[in-house]
Order: C-alpha cells, then structure tokens, then sequence
C-alpha cells in the first residue's frame, strides 16, 4: 500500500490547525465579547440561572484564557509539524500524530460532555482522518 501525505491530507491537517487557533482566539483574546461567551457557553454548558452570562463569564475568564493558549500551543505543535516533514518526516509526522490525536479525543470529549455537537464533529472527524492517513506515514518512517 503506497501511502503519501497528499494535498488532501495537507488540508485536513491544516484545518485542524486552523480550528485550534480559532479557539485559541476566541477563548484567549475574544472571551470577553458578549457574542463570543453567550454563543459558547450556550453550547458548552448552561450556567445556574443564578448567574447572568456576562458573570458567568467573568468568572471563567481565566480558565478560557488557559484554554485557549492549550489551543494555540498544539496549533504550533501542528505548525512544526507541517514544517518538519520537509526537514525530518518521523519528527513532522509524530507532532501531526499528536496534534491530530488531541483533537480526535478532544473532540470525543466535547462530544460526551456538551451539546455542541456541530463543533464536535468538526473537531474530530478531520483530525481522525487525517490521524489514520498520517499514523501509517510515522510508522514507516519508523521502520516499525
């Protein structure tokens, strides 16, 4: 079986790039945006009635900002990886393993604890196809 990294798993790749830097922007830098925290908290989890949304958001402002730099650091992860296929394949393909694997159980996760289904599926699906087409590319690099 002749398995290439090939524009069609490039562009998976990069979409999980991309998603992981969405995040990272709007968790990290946008958090405080009524739009932005009405729309994700609605989705992720409905707070006590209590709380209004733009208190439940102040309240969570620090964990988002923790959240979203996890984001942006395997949106890099994922970066380098694209990079380093052209310098060392096993290191560009074991850091798009791992990003894509992070996405793929992260999405499983949001899928299980959330109703944001939508953004599940976009978070997983592309990362687990891509995940299955780069794993065996590691493999071979790896003689394994």
């Amino acid at each position: 079986m002749n398995v290439t990294f090939n524009r069609f798993t490039k562009a998976l790749v990069i979409f999980v790039i991309f998603d992981f830097f969405m995040f990272f922007v709007l968790e990290a830098i946008f958090w405080m945006q009524p739009f932005v925290y009405n729309i994700l908290l609605e989705m992720f989890n409905n707070p006590p009635k209590s709380l209004d949304f733009s208190m439940h958001a102040l309240v969570l402002k620090k964990l988002f900002i923790n959240q979203g730099f996890y984001n942006l650091f395997f949106a890099l992860g994922g970066i380098a990886g694209l990079f380093y296929i052209n310098k060392n394949k096993a290191v560009g393909y074991a850091l798009i393993s791992l990003v894509c694997f992070s996405a793929t159980g992260a999405g499983i996760v949001l899928t299980l604890t959330s109703k944001a289904y939508i953004l599940a599926f976009l978070q997983t699906v592309p990362a687990t196809i891509a995940l299955f087409k780069v794993y065996p590319l590691l493999k071979k690099e790896l003689n394994m």
